[in-house]
């Protein structure tokens, strides 16, 4: 995949409501600070295999920071806080 490679810490949530975007929080949705990646980006997660969208923020997102939508908080609560690699697609 061609972009550019980040280094972030990925959080996790499970939101039922719409994103910063209007769109509903679904799969495939991460929260970002705009400044670091501009809202509507496409993002690979390789760690997921495959593409998310930049679609919503949030006030503790900052920086080098990602949140990824989960449906059930159980899940999120199991992911936790990691250290992830992420590319930025062009």
């Amino acid at each position: 995949m061609k972009g550019k490679q980040l280094k972030v810490k990925a959080t996790a949530y499970c939101d039922k409501g719409l994103t910063y975007m209007g769109t509903k929080c679904r799969d495939g949705v991460i929260a970002v600070d705009p400044k670091v990646i501009p809202l509507g980006t496409k993002v690979y997660i390789p760690q997921f295999g495959k593409v998310f969208v930049a679609e919503d923020t949030g006030s503790a997102i900052k920086g080098n920071k990602i949140d990824i939508w989960f449906k059930e908080y159980k899940t999120c609560i199991q992911w936790g806080i990691k250290e992830i690699d992420i590319i930025v697609l062009d």
